[in-house]
């Protein structure tokens, strides 16, 4: 049986430890240890510290905005990075 766990609150943090940003980006462990020389982070000894408001603008920076109704031929932009996916999780959990 899958269990669900705690939403995470993005509102009271500062930082976010990489297994706990790959849960908000909907990424993998191993996914997301490639993107973080990319990502803001630091490192406090051996602790991974990544910046809630860093990877927020880093997901949107990244983030390309499409229209739904973008009707033009050939196929569709395949996710390159994980950015998009992430920027569309991030602004759900905003939303909550």
């Amino acid at each position: 049986m899958d269990k669900q766990q705690p939403a995470i609150d993005l509102a009271n943090r500062l930082t976010l430890r990489p297994a706990e940003a790959a849960r908000v980006l909907g990424v993998s462990d191993r996914m997301l240890r490639a993107l973080l020389p990319a990502l803001p982070h630091l490192r406090a000894g051996t602790a991974v510290l990544i910046s809630v408001d860093g990877l927020r603008q880093w997901v949107s920076e990244r983030a390309r905005v499409t229209s739904p109704l973008d009707s033009s031929p050939g196929p569709r932009p395949r996710f390159t990075d994980g950015a998009e996916v992430a920027a569309e999780i991030l602004r759900g959990l905003e939303r909550k």
